[in-house]
């Protein structure tokens, strides 16, 4: 799978965005404190503590395989 590209990233702590296929994606980091744990970028298999989560029901991925600019 290619790079995942975003388009219409906004936020301000957290951002999130739409890509080519018009799935949502936003930023995770884990949080230790509420005993959540670290997950696997589904494109490398590189366990991860932040990145990206599709919220259409994809994965997760590492913060190496997304590309955008923001505001667009």
């Amino acid at each position: 799978m290619a790079d995942i590209q975003l388009s219409n990233v906004e936020g301000m702590g957290i951002l999130s965005g739409t890509d080519q296929n018009g799935n949502v994606w936003t930023q995770f980091q884990v949080d230790y404190l509420a005993e959540q744990l670290d997950g696997e970028c589904s494109e490398c298999g590189a366990t991860i503590s932040e990145g990206w989560l599709c919220m259409d029901g994809g994965g997760e991925v590492c913060n190496n395989h997304v590309q955008f600019e923001e505001g667009k």
